[in-house]
């Protein structure tokens, strides 16, 4: 057999490519696979032996909140495979060797959504540079006929496309203050229902809101795949956050499910606005499952769009030490007067500069170290780059 060529996926190999997705994954329709893969916001990392995709790693390309005001291009790994037969040959590594070296320009980091912590695919990531920004766990609703109540009805899919607008707007009121979440944007609603991995698990969405009066005052996007044993929750949002809209649509979910004869589940982090809902509704918390894992591609240029200027950092060079990587964070416009150096851990850089580290608690903690520093310099930097909450979506998950 000849080598085994690693490089940018091609329209020609959307046969060979199909058919590898398919043998791992829940089959997706020729046709719908073919025009996925032709999106601007789509490519490919593959490895092709004697004309035939071997291994491959898909990428959506996405405009992601990291914190508000502040967006990245986010390269989501997804659907990851290799020919069975092939496995344990490094093949996959060589694919993200790959894929850092040709979307350098196209996309700022290199994510992937991934659960599993004791998992070799979960490893897998870790050792190619991946670390954990943020975690999520999913909460159960066993038995939603205790709490469900009249309210609002599900409606079908058609209404979150007729009503976008509407849906866009209490999202971002529900959300300005944190980040974690792809950019809500005409026409995101449509992608995310007709993604791989929706059409992977057949996912059936309907959307309830609250407030149909007037304007509404919240929505709540569901999930309902086919087989499953549970209702999921894949996006809610009031206006302004309110528990009180929320807990009404959370009732009309669990009336749904009643009539499903299903459970409901969702995926939170501890930290999110709902939680508090959820816990008064009964759901129960289980083991935290899912993380998003992500790598810089171009460390400084991540750096300095995340920075927020400091006068106090106005005449210092700000570098970064880690055991892999040392990159400028800040350059002063006219030239350094001082040098500060900053050593952490390669996880730590990772998080620092995409909002995901509190960098002064961990210099208080000596968990980062730091060189040069004058008084004040250690709170200016920990502003320079602040920790941002997360609010990670479920209809996001690719």
């Amino acid at each position: 057999m000849s080598e085994i060529e690693v490089r940018e996926f091609q329209p020609d190999d959307i046969e060979t490519f199909h058919a590898l997705h398919d043998a791992v994954f829940p089959p997706v329709p020729f046709e719908q696979m073919r025009r996925w893969m032709a999106r601007d916001d789509v490519t490919a990392g593959v490895a092709v032996q004697d004309g035939r995709i071997v291994g491959e790693i898909p990428l959506h390309v996405r405009e992601f909140v990291i914190r508000p005001g502040l967006t990245a291009r986010l390269a989501f790994e997804h659907s990851v495979c290799v020919q069975e037969e092939m496995r344990g040959q490094g093949i996959g590594s060589a694919i993200q060797d790959e894929i850092k070296r040709f979307m350098q320009g196209r996309a700022d980091v290199l994510s992937v959504y991934r659960g599993g912590e004791r998992t070799a695919a979960y490893n897998h990531y870790d050792r190619n540079g991946l670390k954990d920004l943020c975690y999520v766990r999913s909460w159960t609703l066993a038995r939603p006929a205790a709490v469900a109540a009249g309210g609002p009805e599900p409606q079908p899919a058609d209404a979150i496309l007729a009503r976008e607008a509407e849906i866009i707007e209490l999202f971002e009121s529900a959300y300005a203050h944190a980040g974690g979440y792809q950019r809500r944007a005409p026409g995101f609603y449509e992608t995310a229902m007709t993604q791989l991995e929706a059409v992977e698990l057949g996912t059936e969405y309907r959307v309830l809101f609250a407030g149909e009066g007037g304007r509404p005052e919240g929505h709540c996007i569901i999930g309902l795949q086919e087989g499953g044993a549970a209702v999921t929750v894949m996006e809610l949002a009031t206006r302004d956050r309110d528990p009180a809209v929320a807990l009404r649509l959370l009732r009309g979910v669990c009336g749904a499910a009643v009539l499903e004869g299903m459970g409901v589940t969702v995926e939170l982090h501890d930290g999110g606005v709902y939680r508090p809902v959820f816990e008064a509704l009964g759901f129960a918390p289980q083991p935290r499952g899912n993380m998003i894992m992500a790598t810089p591609l171009d460390w400084g240029r991540v750096a300095r769009a995340t920075w927020l200027p400091q006068p106090g950092l106005a005449d210092a060079r700000v570098e970064v030490w880690t055991p892999r990587e040392e990159f400028v964070a800040h350059e002063p416009n006219h030239g350094p007067s001082r040098t500060i150096t900053l050593e952490m851990k390669h996880e730590q850089a990772a998080r620092w500069l995409l909002s995901r580290l509190d960098l002064g608690a961990a210099l208080e903690r000596e968990m980062v170290t730091c060189r040069g520093a004058r008084p004040g310099d250690r709170e200016a930097l920990a502003r320079a780059i602040p920790w941002t909450p997360w609010e990670v979506q479920g209809i996001d998950h690719i």
